[in-house]
Protein backbone atom coordinates (compact mmCIF):
# COMPACT_ATOMS: atom_id res chain seq x y z
CA UNK A 1 0.00 0.00 0.00
CA UNK A 2 2.91 2.20 0.87
CA UNK A 3 4.19 1.56 -2.73
CA UNK A 4 1.05 2.59 -4.61
CA UNK A 5 1.15 5.83 -2.80
CA UNK A 6 4.44 6.78 -3.04
CA UNK A 7 4.07 6.08 -6.76
CA UNK A 8 1.25 7.65 -6.95
CA UNK A 9 2.23 11.03 -5.22
CA UNK A 10 5.19 10.87 -7.69
CA UNK A 11 3.36 10.67 -10.39
CA UNK A 12 1.01 13.57 -9.83
CA UNK A 13 4.06 15.64 -8.85
CA UNK A 14 5.97 14.87 -11.90
CA UNK A 15 2.89 15.73 -14.06
CA UNK A 16 2.35 19.14 -12.53
CA UNK A 17 3.04 21.96 -15.23
CA UNK A 18 3.94 25.05 -14.63
CA UNK A 19 1.93 27.11 -17.23
CA UNK A 20 4.05 30.04 -18.50
CA UNK A 21 2.45 32.39 -20.61
CA UNK A 22 4.58 33.41 -24.02
CA UNK A 23 3.87 36.75 -25.51
CA UNK A 24 5.55 39.12 -28.32
CA UNK A 25 7.79 42.33 -27.19
CA UNK A 26 9.64 44.32 -28.43
CA UNK A 27 13.49 44.18 -28.05
CA UNK A 28 14.19 48.17 -27.87
CA UNK A 29 13.13 51.45 -28.98
CA UNK A 30 14.09 50.42 -32.74
CA UNK A 31 11.95 47.40 -32.84
CA UNK A 32 8.90 48.35 -34.70
CA UNK A 33 7.55 44.52 -35.67
CA UNK A 34 7.70 43.95 -31.84
CA UNK A 35 7.34 40.10 -32.89
CA UNK A 36 9.78 38.91 -30.83
CA UNK A 37 8.68 36.00 -28.44
CA UNK A 38 9.30 35.57 -25.30
CA UNK A 39 8.55 32.99 -21.91
CA UNK A 40 7.20 35.83 -19.02
CA UNK A 41 8.30 35.64 -15.55
CA UNK A 42 5.69 33.55 -13.65
CA UNK A 43 4.21 36.43 -12.25
CA UNK A 44 3.04 37.85 -15.69
CA UNK A 45 -0.46 37.16 -16.32
CA UNK A 46 -1.30 38.94 -19.18
CA UNK A 47 -0.07 39.78 -22.79
CA UNK A 48 -0.11 44.43 -23.21
CA UNK A 49 0.04 46.10 -26.39
CA UNK A 50 -0.18 49.48 -26.01
CA UNK A 51 -0.40 52.00 -28.89
CA UNK A 52 1.35 56.09 -28.64
CA UNK A 53 1.18 57.55 -32.00
CA UNK A 54 2.65 55.65 -34.42
CA UNK A 55 4.70 53.48 -32.15
CA UNK A 56 3.70 50.01 -30.60
CA UNK A 57 4.89 48.82 -26.87
CA UNK A 58 4.46 44.96 -25.86
CA UNK A 59 5.50 43.21 -22.78
CA UNK A 60 4.31 41.15 -20.28
CA UNK A 61 2.54 42.40 -17.23
CA UNK A 62 1.21 41.35 -13.85
CA UNK A 63 -1.69 43.32 -14.40
CA UNK A 64 -3.33 44.94 -17.26
CA UNK A 65 -5.92 47.45 -17.86
CA UNK A 66 -7.23 48.08 -21.23
CA UNK A 67 -8.65 51.51 -22.70
CA UNK A 68 -8.50 52.91 -26.05
CA UNK A 69 -4.80 52.92 -26.71
CA UNK A 70 -4.09 49.12 -24.46
CA UNK A 71 -5.38 45.73 -24.95
CA UNK A 72 -4.81 42.66 -22.72
CA UNK A 73 -4.98 39.22 -23.25
CA UNK A 74 -4.14 36.37 -21.51
CA UNK A 75 -3.48 33.80 -24.15
CA UNK A 76 0.00 32.73 -25.78
CA UNK A 77 1.11 35.39 -28.39
CA UNK A 78 -2.13 37.39 -28.71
Amino acid sequence: MKVLLLTLLFVLLCSTQVLTLNCYICVDENDTSCKTETVCPLSAQYCKTSLNGDRISRSCEEFCAEDYFTTCCREDLC
